[in-house]
């Protein structure tokens, strides 16, 4: 299913006038070089075509996959290894140095063309191991970057001169002629099968693939390498080079600490493709709304995710089918984390349950909506994204496109790391409140958390949070900011065992109110305490009600201020410390 969506990308691409979209045979490939000689293989000047810090993007003829101490040289589009056969043991540059040589000798030698005759004069006459011509700044070969050809006064590279192209591709067809025949799985054709399969970028010095098998435990019924999941050199190609280019279309991935999001629709639709890339944490900007009638429809389309309302609305297709993948590398491997396909208008009613389900009062989606990733680095030890648990992206997101109750270990995570660093964010309050309000839903209970404070709420974890807020807010009121507050010294002992902290919390708070003269602390304290039960303070709370103390605390603290004069708003916000920075 995967590679027949991103076969069916490619498709899409290829009837699109996107010039850069490879054809068979040819690939999108980094350059940092281009060596421009004359029609007797002279060097004459070498360009670089780094451009701040990044290699242009070129269509080259598709390089080979390279494995093991004898990697196949590619054609027109080589590094130094190759080219100069600059290498660090003398074996490996021999080898190379005389591979890429007798590569081009076969493919050119007998054509008639000048760039032809040039390529192969400059091979006639290089030097192994050095890649210095006099008279030359040849600085760009050294960075060991792929190096392009040009012939000198051709505004085109050498590998698009018609005739060169003739030449490539009739070497291309006559190499699959050994290939071995089979029923390909993605097309249902028979076809020469790929034995290989391609790699893939955007891994830094890691280049996976998806499809491979480079052990012979992987291998069965005598099968060798691609043999084992045909799939023909034809539309391994095509997914190959389709999911390339969503990787380097920063409008078509959204980066989770280790795992890519790569998303796309099955025909054009850019509105609803700008739309995914917003909500799963990409940047609404210049660079992806194009045009203010676009700008009003994310903002339209925005509206009815909040609301949960269908967005019936002219340009935006409901039942265009979308295609959501995660993938993340282990080495030279690539790992599915998750893939989901569906409707555009089935994907927004799960987001939209998904950031309903989240919402919290003081969050304010209009600055800064809550995306996957800003929820992962709260679950991350100084919120840094190497800390983020990789098996963790798959599970959240997969929970966010399918509706499904959030990972366990996400609520876990967040309640560890709000006892490690006390930091009670609306996004971590969100997330405690969206797994229960999930919970309860699937279990078919009725009880539902609120956005915002809720009197009414019986709850014994919810009415200690509360408690435990108002005690802290009569601290504030008679000592103002103090180097350590109850929820520094206490919340550990307050979350795990309530029996046993609150009875010393509670005559500390009759001499804050004393010394503050606010009144109105005890009267709310009096009306929280009396809604337990004879039993008082509970000895212990479970996981579910640790979450419920931690939502009534933070709901407490965003009432105390609450349509009151910007003054007390300020002595209030002033008495949030920390625990309101994201």
């Amino acid at each position: 299913m995967i590679l027949q969506a991103l076969c069916g990308y490619y498709e899409r691409l290829a009837s699109s006038d996107n010039d850069s979209v490879a054809m068979p045979g040819w690939a999108v490939t980094p350059v940092s070089a281009c060596i421009t000689i004359d029609a007797n293989g002279n060097v004459v000047n070498v360009l670089s075509l780094i451009d701040e810090k990044k290699p242009k993007q070129l269509v080259t003829p598709q390089q080979p996959k390279r494995a093991g101490q004898r990697p196949n040289a590619a054609f027109l589009c080589e590094n130094s290894n190759f080219l100069f056969g600059i290498y660090k043991d003398k074996k490996g540059a021999d080898y190379r140095f005389e591979a890429s040589r007798v590569l081009h000798s076969e493919i050119l030698g007998n054509v008639d063309d000048a760039g032809a005759h040039a390529v192969m004069g400059f091979f006639e006459k290089r030097v192994k191991g050095s890649c210095e011509y006099s008279g030359v700044d040849t600085a760009p070969l050294e960075m060991n970057g792929n190096i392009v050809f040009r012939l000198v006064n051709d505004a085109d590279y050498i590998h698009n001169r018609p005739v060169v192209k003739a030449a490539w591709e009739r070497y291309n067809t006559k190499s699959l002629e050994n290939s071995e025949v089979m029923q390909c799985l993605v097309t249902g054709i028979v076809a020469p099968i790929a034995r290989l399969h391609g790699n893939l970028g955007g891994f830094g010095q890691d280049k996976p693939t998806i499809v491979g098998f480079n052990q012979p435990s992987f291998e069965s019924y005598h099968k060798s390498q691609g043999a084992n999941a045909p799939v023909s050199e034809s539309a391994a190609f095509r997914y190959v080079t389709a999911l390339n280019a969503l990787i380097a279309d920063s409008q078509h991935i959204v980066r989770m600490a280790d795992t890519k999001v790569v998303f796309w629709a099955e025909r054009d639709a850019l509105t609803e493709e700008n739309f995914m890339y917003t909500l799963f944490g990409g940047k609404s900007d210049e660079t992806v709304v194009r045009d203010e009638v676009s700008a009003r429809k994310i903002g339209a389309l925005l509206s009815c995710v909040r609301n949960g309302k269908s967005p019936d609305m002219p340009g935006i297709d409901s039942n265009v089918t979308f295609h959501i993948l995660g993938i993340s590398a282990a080495k030279t491997r690539l790992v599915v984390r998750f893939f989901y396909s569906d409707t555009f208008g089935n994907l927004l009613d799960r987001i939209g349950q998904h950031y309903r389900d989240i919402e919290i009062d003081g969050a304010d989606w209009d600055s800064k909506l809550t995306t996957p990733y800003i929820i992962l680095i709260e679950t991350a030890v100084a919120h840094k994204s190497d800390n983020i648990t990789p098996t963790l992206e798959g599970a959240l997101m997969r929970s966010i496109i399918t509706g499904l109750p959030y990972p366990h270990s996400l609520y876990n995570l967040i309640l560890t790391r709000v006892r490690a660093d006390k930091n009670i964010s609306h996004t971590r309050v969100g997330v405690i409140k969206g797994f229960l309000n999930r919970n309860a839903r699937f279990n078919d209970k009725q009880e539902m958390i609120t956005v915002a404070l809720n009197t009414e709420e019986k709850n014994t974890g919810y009415l200690l949070g509360r408690l435990f807020a108002v005690l802290e807010k009569a601290q504030y009121d008679a000592l103002g900011n103090v180097n350590a507050t109850i929820v520094d010294k206490y919340l550990n002992s307050a979350l795990a065992t309530p029996q046993t902290v609150f009875p010393v919390l509670l005559p500390l708070f009759e001499k804050h109110v004393s010394k503050s003269e606010k009144y109105y602390s005890k009267q709310l304290v009096q009306r929280i305490v009396g809604e337990f039960t004879p039993l008082g303070f509970p000895q212990t709370l479970n996981a579910e009600d640790q979450g419920r103390f931690l939502i009534g605390y933070y709901h407490q603290r965003q009432d105390f201020y609450k349509g009151k004069p910007q003054e007390q708003k300020t002595e209030d916000e002033n008495m949030n410390g920390g625990n309101e920075n994201e």
